[in-house]
């Protein structure tokens, strides 16, 4: 009996799309391709989460780059993978630097810490548990995939509004310095008004005295010369009686 050994198959996946690959695994081109197409619409909504349209129009450009792609990639895959490079990204940012990823620095200019800002700010370390493989374990329905590119770029929102913490303090503080020695001009400036006006009330306050003074002692001697008047005229009228 001959026997002859089953044909083997490569169930290798090269990564570039080619035939024996996945459909959700990516070469290196494609997905530089594709970080360029997403980064470029990130960019333009403001670093706001991409719709269904513009995943689409992602797609349709990594799918339509020199020498084409195949398999096509969906918008799905799209938004996939890009959430499997920011995984990737957070994983490499917490190594020590510099990272051989190759595509750490492109990534690190658009959702890092310093895509926004220039200035020099405080680090801030996360851990994230890495993600092994490239190629996905299965496909995910469209609602799933957009709910967690959701809440992956919510999570990068809130490390910029972190790091913008971070870059404004030293701001701030001046701000708050600024606010403090203004209003410590305006509080002097009040007590000086202040003791002002009271030591004019003073003034006035002493004359006053002074005024209901003299006005005593002038009662007080019209008393008394109305008062001699007053025995003068009667010691006369007693003398004049006993004549």
């Amino acid at each position: 009996m001959n026997l002859r050994s089953p044909p083997h198959h490569n169930t290798h996946s090269s990564g570039g799309g080619g035939s024996g690959g996945r459909e959700d695994c990516w070469s290196d081109g494609a997905t530089a391709m594709l970080i360029e197409a997403w980064g470029d619409r990130y960019l333009r909504l403001n670093r706001g989460n991409l719709r269904q349209k513009d995943w689409q129009e992602v797609a349709d450009a990594v799918n339509s780059r020199q020498n084409g792609v195949r398999p096509r990639k969906t918008d799905v895959q799209c938004k996939n993978r890009i959430d499997t490079l920011k995984k990737k990204y957070k994983v490499e940012r917490a190594k020590p630097p510099p990272s051989k990823w190759p595509f750490f620095s492109r990534i690190d200019s658009l959702i890092g810490a310093n895509a926004s800002v220039s200035k020099k700010h405080t680090s801030f370390s996360f851990t994230i548990k890495p993600k092994k493989s490239s190629c996905l374990k299965g496909p995910k329905s469209m609602e799933s995939s957009f709910d967690d590119d959701d809440v992956d770029d919510d999570e990068v929102r809130k490390e910029h509004r972190v790091a913008d913490v971070g870059l404004s303090d030293g701001a701030a503080c001046r701000e708050l310095a600024r606010a403090i020695l203004k209003f410590g001009e305006i509080y002097e400036r009040i007590e000086s008004s202040k003791q002002q006006q009271m030591m004019e009330l003073e003034k006035q306050r002493m004359e006053f005295t002074k005024d209901l003074e003299l006005q005593r002692m002038n009662m007080l001697v019209d008393a008394q010369l109305e008062m001699e008047k007053w025995k003068r005229k009667k010691h006369l009228n007693g003398s004049g009686k006993k004549q």
